[in-house]
């Protein structure tokens, strides 16, 4: 007959099992609604990875413009740093849905730069960046999703990068850069914190029924 302790040992060996798994696939997050001093004249930057099964990183980057104090009408360039080493990117999704201009949007490596749609001088940066008008004037959030292929995940977001260029219209008329830096290392995942405190009530129910 298995004893209480012995069970016990096979109830935590299944939750190491199953948090392994679990914290397979990594994800963090970034908001960035205080970075006037970056360029954002009052827009609020935010920007999420998440990793995919077979090494492809799910990258979500949104601006919302509900309090935008600039001129400018639109983007007409966006990127942002957060995978590392990695080897292509595609548009999944932009504002107002696809095909967006120019067609189809590449996925450059390479920085936003004020003499240029996506700088393409600086070699390999780590950096993604699209060019492609949207106009803003609207307000509300404005949505890009890529899919990454490999590379890995900068863990610390205060080493990420958000960017992007106001303008008023495609290759004209080209404004203020957003150059805006990460903040704060991401918290870890709500499922390990779930496990967690299941492995401390399954110990202090084990001991309690000794």
């Amino acid at each position: 007959m298995i004893s209480h302790l012995a069970r016990f040992a096979f109830s935590m060996l299944a939750l190491v099992g199953f948090a392994g798994s679990a914290q397979a696939l990594q994800f963090a997050e970034l908001t960035l609604d205080d970075c006037d001093l970056m360029g954002c004249e009052g827009s609020t930057l935010y920007l999420s990875a998440q990793e995919e099964a077979g090494g492809s990183w799910l990258v979500t980057y949104k601006i919302n413009t509900d309090d935008y104090t600039g001129s400018k009408a639109g983007f007409n360039q966006i990127g942002f740093k957060a995978i590392q080493d990695w080897t292509s990117g595609t548009v999944l999704t932009s504002p107002g849905g696809l095909p967006i201009d120019p067609l189809p949007a590449i996925v450059y490596d390479d920085p936003i730069a004020s003499n240029s749609l996506c700088d393409t001088s600086n070699g390999d940066t780590d950096k993604v960046c699209i060019h492609g008008y949207v106009n803003i004037t609207s307000g509300g959030d404005y949505t890009w999703t890529f899919r990454i292929d490999y590379g890995t995940l900068i863990t610390d977001t205060s080493e990420w990068h958000l960017g992007a260029q106001y303008a008023d219209g495609p290759n004209r008329s080209r404004g203020k850069i957003i150059s805006a830096e990460g903040g704060t290392p991401p918290v870890p995942e709500p499922t390990a914190a779930l496990l967690f405190g299941l492995g401390a009530l399954l110990v202090t129910r084990s001991v309690r029924h000794r």
